[in-house]
């Protein structure tokens, strides 16, 4: 008799218990059932927003492994420019193919020195990877002797001598992609200096992705008479940028219709005392301004300032010098 009661004691606690289970599988499920809804009525939001989820945020790029930072800088930039050809030599200077102009925006500058036995090529293959996807836009990359000197990537375009290394041993890849509303653009440079130390430098451009768009649809002449001044697509010695042959004769036609007048303002930087800095900035307005009365300029409505290594910013600096022209104030 006990042990008849014992064993109907025991089928009672395991019912017991098969039950408690079957409660918390069902509290589970509705939770995992509620956590389902709220993320498709978050999504749902945002496609109503206007929004992609998926362009919220871009991941950060991944270090190369036992890279290590030796220089962190981050500054807000009224313009930038971004490499987006190869080094060669224009006019006796060695200087970038070509550069893109980019508005007002954020530039985080980060150097790497990479303590590693492996070579530049896998390095460059580590971030390559990373960057290149179908969302995203290579607007220019090189590797070797095809990216052009060294110095002049490490002097002339970033202004870190650190990274003037070997020529052979070189790499190049800048990449437009998107941040929510904003863009972002991403430089990269890797090398290996002749003592066999190896960095990575990286430039994050962030700005607003309307800005952009913005300058894209203004005319220079819609620029200048906002803002009062523009600077020119133009090489600091006054030669014409890719794309900015048209942009600067649609300028010259606009010019001829206006009462106001301007100053061809030039800034040169780079080796040399002021004075030889002065005369090449006006030497280079001299040429721009020709240049511009050739496109059909009629009106003398133009004069020319060489300020030489006077007034600089960073990124013109970097560039070598840059020419504005600014209305004259009555």
């Amino acid at each position: 008799m006990a042990t008849i009661l014992f064993d109907r004691l025991i089928s009672k606690q395991k019912q017991l218990s098969k039950q408690q289970q079957q409660l918390k599988q069902q509290q589970q499920l509705k939770q995992q059932q509620g956590a389902r809804i709220k993320s498709a009525w978050a999504l749902g939001f945002l496609c109503l927003l206007g929004v992609s989820p998926l362009a919220q945020a871009v991941e950060e790029l991944k270090p190369f492994p036992l890279a290590s930072i030796e220089m962190n800088k981050s500054l807000s930039l009224m313009e930038h420019r971004i490499a987006t050809g190869r080094i060669q030599k224009k006019n006796s200077e060695s200087i970038p193919e070509h550069w893109l102009a980019l508005p007002e925006g954020e530039l985080k500058r980060t150097l790497y020195r990479v303590r590693s036995s492996r070579g530049t090529d896998q390095i460059y293959q580590h971030y390559r990877n990373q960057l290149k996807n179908p969302s995203n836009t290579v607007l220019f990359e090189c590797s070797s002797r095809e990216c052009g000197s060294s110095i002049d990537w490490a002097n002339k375009v970033f202004k870190v001598s650190t990274l003037y290394g070997v020529d052979r041993k070189q790499h190049y890849l800048a990449v437009q992609r998107q941040e929510g509303d904003k863009t972002e653009f991403v430089s990269l440079y890797i090398t290996e200096r002749g003592t066999g130390r190896t960095y990575v430098y990286q430039e994050s451009y962030r700005l607003p992705t309307a800005n952009i768009a913005k300058q894209e649809d203004a005319s220079l002449f819609e620029q200048l008479d906002r803002n009062g001044w523009i600077t020119l697509p133009v090489s600091p010695d006054g030669s014409f940028e890719e794309g900015g042959f048209t942009q600067l004769q649609a300028l010259a036609t606009e010019l001829n219709n206006t009462s106001d007048s301007y100053w061809l303002v030039a800034h040169r930087y780079g080796k040399g005392s002021d004075e030889a800095l002065m005369e090449r900035s006006e030497q280079a307005a001299e040429k721009l301004l020709q240049r511009i009365k050739n496109m059909g300029l009629e009106k003398d409505n133009i004069e020319i300032k060489g300020l030489g290594s006077f007034a600089p910013t960073e990124d013109s600096v970097n560039y070598g010098g840059r020419i504005e022209l600014v209305r004259k104030k009555n």
